[in-house]
């Protein structure tokens, strides 16, 4: 995405048990919130035991976040992208903090990405008095999850802020299989998540490793994610558009399961040539393109650079140099290239790092270049993107096949956050209606 959103960033909410929305993503939610107006400035820790059934990449971790009075987002930690090792044997992990200044609320909950069965069990708050200085317990309801979920309802499904959701391909409820400690732990189980199926393969291309994933059959669409995403990115789009296609997703290098060669700077173009020596070894000879933020830079490129493989474009929130970025999201992406570079310690942020420079250096083409692209291409945009909408329009423009569809109340996330009206639109556009 242009606005690199580290996985560390996400912001679990709150809700009550009985949903009435059913999302689709690949990470999902489990929180109880308590006031802390009375302990403003307090330190305070929380702290659980977690373990998996699954000895595999997915993620599961506690998080902790104080919401302030002003309604903005205060403290905030999910250990699920710091160190951590869950393993398939119980351990206790913990959450270091201190209370906002304008601290209203702090959420504590379970974190779990991708397929597994994760479970935690005994979770605990304790707050330092500062006048004592002691450790004392604010005691959480239902912390080793003994009671039915259904009917305390301290705990909360949530995923994305202000939202009433249940994340689809998710199962919560309490296990009695080998809990901690009492007679049950918390069980959140997920299937069928793409991104991390048992029949996705890897093909070496390029100097690399590239993940992918195929469903449905027909004839071949490839999807491209956006820059600080993965395969899932594209889990609203998957189900539908294999009914009709062979749906092929990849993971991009230096993303998600796929692999990268740390001598070799990540820019497009290296991007492009994994993509042409992937679709020759797969035997593609014609290829639709869905590509989403960068995946739709990528799609514009292949086009260019390789007219005779492509079919048809369809690409949502593309830009084809850097200013095509709204200033001020150009400011902040700098900005926040300057403190991961200041904070790299010991490589930890070298990937991030490469993902920011990949969109503030590149692409350079002009919109005269555009002029050579010869397949028919949709350029889609929310109203509220990060890229221009001048940009967008001017793109679509300078395609002599190009089309152009701006989302009204939409942002740069238009494929997943109105997933029906995009599916259809680029279904329509695919299948020249």
């Amino acid at each position: 995405m242009k606005k690199i959103i580290a996985l560390s960033l996400i912001l679990c909410s709150v809700f009550v048990f009985s949903q009435n929305k059913t999302i689709v993503s690949n990470w999902t939610s489990f929180v109880q919130s308590v006031n802390v107006q009375n302990i403003q400035n307090w330190k305070f820790r929380v702290s659980a035991k977690i373990r998996k059934e699954n000895d595999n990449n997915s993620k599961c971790a506690i998080w902790a976040r104080v919401d302030n009075t002003d309604a903005k987002v205060g403290f905030f930690e999910n250990q699920a992208y710091s160190d951590i090792k869950v393993t398939t044997d119980w351990k206790t992990f913990e959450i270091k903090g201190v209370i906002d200044p304008e601290g209203k609320t702090l959420n504590i909950g379970a974190f779990a990405q991708d397929n597994g069965d994760f479970y935690f069990d005994d979770f605990k708050l304790e707050v330092l008095d500062p006048k004592t200085v002691k450790w004392t317990n604010i005691p959480l309801k239902n912390a080793g999850f003994e009671e039915n979920l259904a009917s305390e309802k301290t705990w909360a499904e949530g995923i994305g802020r202000n939202k009433i959701t249940h994340v689809k391909n998710f199962s919560i409820s309490t296990s009695d299989d080998k809990p901690f400690s009492g007679k049950k732990s918390l069980l959140i189980k997920a299937r069928n998540i793409i991104g991390s199926m048992p029949h996705g393969k890897f093909a070496d291309v390029n100097g690399i490793k590239m993940y992918y994933e195929t469903y449905g059959e027909g004839e071949p669409l490839l999807m491209l994610h956006g820059n600080g995403q993965s395969i899932n990115a594209f889990m609203n789009q998957v189900d539908v558009f294999s009914k009709k296609y062979k749906v092929i997703i990849v993971d991009c290098r230096e993303r998600g399961k796929s692999t990268y060669d740390k001598t070799k700077e990540l820019t497009f173009d290296i991007q492009v040539e994994d993509l042409k020596q992937f679709l020759d070894q797969q035997n593609i000879k014609k290829v639709k393109i869905l590509g989403w933020s960068d995946g739709g830079i990528l799609a514009i490129l292949m086009a260019l650079k390789h007219p005779d493989l492509v079919d048809k474009i369809a690409c949502s929130g593309a830009n084809i140099f850097p200013k095509g970025i709204k200033d001020e999201d150009l400011k902040d992406m700098k900005e926040t290239l300057a403190k991961l570079i200041r904070e790299n310690k010991n490589g930890k942020n070298d990937v991030y790092i490469d993902l920011y420079n990949l969109d503030l250096k590149h692409p350079n083409l002009k919109y005269e270049d555009l002029k050579a692209i010869q397949c028919p291409s949709l350029i889609v945009a929310g109203d509220k993107d990060e890229i221009k909408t001048e940009h967008t329009v001017k793109i679509a423009e300078s395609i002599p096949k190009g089309q152009l569809a701006i989302i009204p109340n939409s942002t740069h996330y238009v494929p997943e956050e109105k997933p029906e009206l995009f599916n259809s639109l680029v279904l329509d556009f695919f299948d020249g209606k």
